[in-house]
């Protein structure tokens, strides 16, 4: 890369990012180049650290009687005990879809963590693969268990494997100890283990002050490095927040409790303040991330009741809105959202057993809490509720939906169109969803990994697997790393009525290109969207239009595909009348129609992390001049009845 190039992408990530953020970022590599973050997380001496910590914790939060569990859980109890029965033998499945051993293991030498970030030393396989099992999600699976049991079975259980994860990762060595986000959800999960086994007949005094000592060595790893979750101004700065402000209150005169209380509670004010706009939008655009924020912002909101505090009304009101605006993404039959943005498969708080892609027990939550109303009937995501001593609330009267979603409960779909204030997660403006009697058949392909070889490195945030037009095989944004776009294209809505929406984007404007996109709802439950193309100049492009959709049976003739479960048509057209290819790839092999182009990550569909399963990609291609104007119908009649 030139000088000239480093430095034209220097300003435009400073410009992007804000001169705080990356300050906050050139102060943290400082602390890693200097040392400073080796000595304020050296060995610490576990004698005298036991000897500061109370022989018994305080309690987080009012507890349900068993009774009340047992009704609450009545239809999820067969799997909550055998999940747990499960990691009796060692066995979880991370993501609620890659099922493996349990392995606690770092998977790296037991250097110092500052020296494994600076030499960027990390594991072969994805490190996410290697951080999920040490975030302790188990803990709530074996505390809840026990809790209903009293088995102590599930007790042995925790304290082994607590035991074992401080043989394998001694403190502040290995890289479970390189994050302080992840060190801040072991806190969240033992803090809750430790509440339901305290409350055990036959709980272990041992085990409870093991619990209080790693809550007390977690805290202390997330303090000095909170510079870097304040540079990233997403989900890592909330989580390290409320690690800080449960550590504070579990370990009620531990001589930093009440400065991690403190700093806690206010640093989550100011990221609340700071990543949820007036709209409810999450700075991270996703809605995994915002669901994640959500848990976060239930479990805090829980603790500082029972302690006597409150959140001020206006981060209420942004929590309120937050909750609201994810329930407009929802489809309220299978309880799933879009797969927009980010998901890494993050489940912080699984208090059910139900489908973690199931978005109602945290809504049900939020609501109870934020909006002050339940926003579904009795069900079994009452169960999160439940555990946490949320009480319910009268019925909401809320119905899902806003300015960029059409339809009703049974047909939907939506248009993605943003202005962005803050670093885009995928280059997806204008992504259309469709959704059919509670199933997703317009797709967004989701995430799959993070950390890979190519060419799955965050592969799938590309425009080209989203739902909309790709010119010249070109993203609508400059990828510059895994996780960053510079020259952010925006979308502006120009119209929106309870039939129609259309929006254009700027993202091809170096081109001379303007993609403007309408989608049409055509009662009862048919769907038309038209794409136009405008350019100042009279250059051919060459034009991908793509969707994504289920691994469906389908019989493709000319311009026009038939599926048969759900019975539908998909039918294309262009204004130019000219050649265009339709094309079908799965699992990145050609089925249909194929063409001068790289398919590896076409027909994917990623639901939750490190999973991939094979789907139905249709592209259609055509190069011509603008402007043009591509005409996609999708015809959700029975096939007897649509016409050719």
């Amino acid at each position: 890369m030139s000088k000239i190039s480093r430095l034209h992408r220097l300003l435009s990530t400073t410009s992007h990012l804000g001169c705080k953020a990356v300050s906050q970022y050139a102060i943290y590599q400082l602390g890693l180049r200097t040392g400073f973050f080796r000595t304020r997380t050296s060995a610490p001496h576990l004698e005298n650290l036991q000897q500061r910590l109370s022989m018994q914790g305080q309690s987080l939060f009012p507890l349900p009687s068993t009774q009340e569990m047992e009704f609450s859980s009545s239809k999820t109890l067969p799997a909550l005990l055998d999940s747990a029965n499960a990691l009796l033998a060692g066995h979880i499945t991370l993501f609620d879809g890659y099922p493996t051993q349990l392995d606690l293991s770092p998977h790296t030498p037991l250097l110092h963590w500052s020296d494994l970030e600076r030499a960027k030393a990390y594991p072969p396989e994805d490190i996410k693969l290697v951080w999920e099992p040490a975030r302790f999600s188990w803990a709530f699976t074996l505390a809840r268990a026990y809790y209903i049991t009293n088995n102590p079975r599930y007790q042995i259980t925790l304290q082994h494997y607590l035991a074992e994860f401080d043989r394998l990762n001694p403190p502040y060595l290995g890289i479970n100890w390189t994050s302080g986000q992840e060190a801040a959800l072991r806190i969240i999960a033992l803090c809750f283990a430790h509440q339901m086994f305290s409350q055990g007949h036959e709980s272990s005094a041992e085990l409870l002050q093991n619990i209080r000592l790693a809550v007390a060595l977690n805290a202390a790893r997330i303090l000095p490095t909170l510079c870097y979750a304040h540079s990233q101004r997403n989900n890592h700065l909330i989580s390290e927040a409320v690690g800080l402000y449960s550590a504070g209150l579990l370990l009620k005169g531990h001589p930093s409790a009440l400065k991690w209380k403190r700093l806690g509670w206010k640093t989550f004010s100011q990221a609340i303040k700071d990543q949820i706009e007036a709209d409810g939008t999450y700075i991270q655009h996703s809605a995994n991330y915002q669901r994640l924020m959500l848990d976060e912002a239930i479990w805090l909101t829980v603790l500082a009741r029972n302690a006597g505090e409150e959140l001020s009304r206006p981060l209420q009101k942004k929590l309120a809105a937050s909750t609201t605006f994810l329930y407009n993404q929802l489809d309220l039959i299978s309880g799933h959202s879009p797969n927009l943005g980010h998901q890494d498969g993050s489940n912080v708080l699984p208090l059910t057993e139900a489908d973690h892609l199931d978005y109602r027990s945290t809504l049900q939550a939020a609501g109870r809490l934020f909006l002050q109303q339940d926003l579904f009937p009795a069900g079994a995501w009452d169960e999160k509720s439940c555990w946490l001593g949320i009480h319910p609330q009268p019925a909401g009267a809320q119905s899902s939906g806003g300015p960029l979603r059409l339809g009703d409960d049974h047909d939907w779909a939506s248009m993605r169109a943003v202005s962005y204030h803050s670093r885009p997660a995928h280059a997806d403006q204008l992504h259309v969803e469709i959704w059919h009697a509670g199933r997703n058949l317009a797709l967004d392909a989701g995430t799959y990994l993070y950390n890979a070889p190519e060419p799955w490195c965050n592969a799938l945030r590309s425009t080209r697997v989203h739902n909309t037009i790709t010119v010249d095989g070109l993203d609508q944004m400059l990828p510059t790393s895994r996780f960053m776009w510079l020259d952010w294209a925006n979308a502006q809505i120009l119209s929106s009525d309870a039939f129609s929406i259309t929006a254009h984007h700027d993202g091809y404007r170096k081109l001379g290109i303007i993609h403007q996109r309408t989608l049409r709802r055509i009662p009862p439950a048919n769907w038309e969207i038209n794409d136009l193309l405008q350019s100042e100049t009279s250059q051919p492009h060459r034009i991908y239009l793509h969707w994504l959709l289920p691994d469906l049976s389908f019989t493709l003739t000319d311009d026009s595909i038939r599926f048969e479960d759900p019975a539908f048509r998909l039918k294309f057209s262009n204004s130019m009348k000219g050649d265009a290819q339709c094309s079908i790839i799965r699992a990145g092999t050609w089925l249909a129609g194929q063409i001068d182009l790289d398919v590896t990550h076409y027909g994917w569909f990623s639901s939750t992390y490190a999973v991939k399963q094979p789907a139905l990609s249709i592209l259609y291609v055509m190069e011509t001049k603008l402007p043009l104007t591509i005409h996609t119908s999708w015809q959700f009649t029975s096939l007897s009845e649509s016409s050719e």
